[in-house]
């Protein structure tokens, strides 16, 4: 029984530190680029991110297809998503209407491409201001912002994509983004708002919209509870409105929140705790920070102005601990700004902006792996 005891204890041993390991593995926090070269072939550039806040480049890989050259500001042309068998990434090639598809090794933030990748999302030629990604459960939809169309396409093994479905909305689609209880679609036309029931089992989209706001709504951020929807508008100042979603998928606003301390406010994301929201400056290359009262109000709390050398203050993310918000600098080379936060405060980190690549200065987007995530 001795003889035997040494050998599992032995064993009991390495498994903990296995665990414990992985556990810290899993704990790096990566940051993957959208890099939309103007004229070249696009490619997704892996980065990964010190307790300090520091930012290092691991590995530049093709996506696949051609770049944009430009986007809309609120524009989310990467996202990642879980399945049954691993994480995966996806990269939006705007130059020809495809999607670079990875699978994501978060041991080291390596990316292998799926077998197949890049896929076409359904529509021909090019998207000039880019294709937008939204990520919900096994679907991924593509928002054409030249062909006024979101497409939807089914996440298979191994991060492989199939087309389900098309359907032609009554804008173009900026910002996107899927509820948390996965029950519908919102998205942004730099105008109007709109939402989409969706069903899993064939793809389809039945639109529930579209609803009008106050101003030009651009970017999309949505509570844990799935019950507001926040819009960050292009506008000369700060806008943000906000909108309950009731239990149907029915939009109705009940804030317009405006303020003069900021110039335009694209892209809008919620802290992990969900009591401030955080607004990208983009023509001041700021970061405002706002509070949300028990009904999803808002009031201001304070701005922050970005470093030099970064020229436009871009999309937003942040990890599972919201100890950081990265944002992405539109510049030549292209950087990625890093603001420590507590609470309704942000401070850069120093060294902030990190370079990424040169990309002529056109619009990169961001993803934090692992991001943040509702209960």
């Amino acid at each position: 029984m001795r003889r035997l005891l040494r050998p599992l204890r032995v064993l009991s041993l390495a498994g903990m530190a296995f665990v414990l390991c992985a556990a810290n593995v899993q704990a790096q926090q990566y940051i993957y680029t959208n890099d939309n070269v103007a004229g070249r072939g696009n490619s997704t550039t892996a980065l990964t991110v010190s307790p300090k806040g520091v930012v290092k480049v691991v590995k530049t890989y093709p996506a696949g297809g051609k770049s944009a050259g430009s986007s809309y500001f609120a524009l989310s042309p990467i996202t990642s998503a879980k399945t049954r068998l691993g994480s995966c990434l996806f990269v939006s090639n705007g130059g020809d209407s495809t999607i670079g598809a990875f699978q994501m090794n978060l041991f080291d933030g390596t990316l292998t491409a799926a077998p197949g990748s890049p896929f076409s999302d359904g529509v021909s030629g090019a998207q000039h201001f880019g294709v937008g990604l939204a990520a919900g459960g096994s679907l991924l939809f593509a928002g054409n912002t030249n062909n006024n169309s979101i497409s939807v396409l089914r996440i298979n093994s191994f991060c492989s994509l199939k087309l389900l479905t098309q359907v032609t909305v009554p804008g173009s689609p900026a910002g996107m983004k899927v509820t948390p209880d996965r029950n519908y679609l919102i998205a942004a036309y730099i105008g109007q708002v709109d939402s989409f029931k969706i069903d899993y089992t064939t793809g389809s989209l039945t639109e529930i919209g579209p609803f009008n706001p106050q101003g030009s709504a651009a970017g999309v951020e949505i509570s844990c509870d799935s019950a507001t929807a926040y819009f960050g508008d292009a506008a000369a100042n700060t806008q943000v409105e906000a909108f309950s979603i009731s239990s149907s998928g029915v939009l109705k606003e009940f804030d317009n929140f405006t303020n003069k301390n900021g110039q335009s406010s694209n892209n809008v994301m919620l802290s992990v705790d969900g009591k401030h929201l955080y607004v990208s400056n983009t023509m001041s290359n700021q970061i405002t920070t706002l509070s949300v009262g028990s009904n999803g109000a808002l009031t201001y709390d304070s701005t922050v102005k970005l470093n030099k050398p970064g020229l436009y203050a871009l999309g937003l993310a942040t990890g599972t601990s919201g100890l950081d918000v990265f944002v992405s600098e539109q510049n030549n080379p292209e950087s990625i700004g890093v603001l420590a936060a507590n609470g309704g405060t942000l401070k850069e980190v120093p060294g902030s902006p990190f370079h990424v690549m040169k990309n002529g200065s056109d619009p990169a987007g961001l993803t934090a792996v692992p991001s943040k995530a509702c209960p």
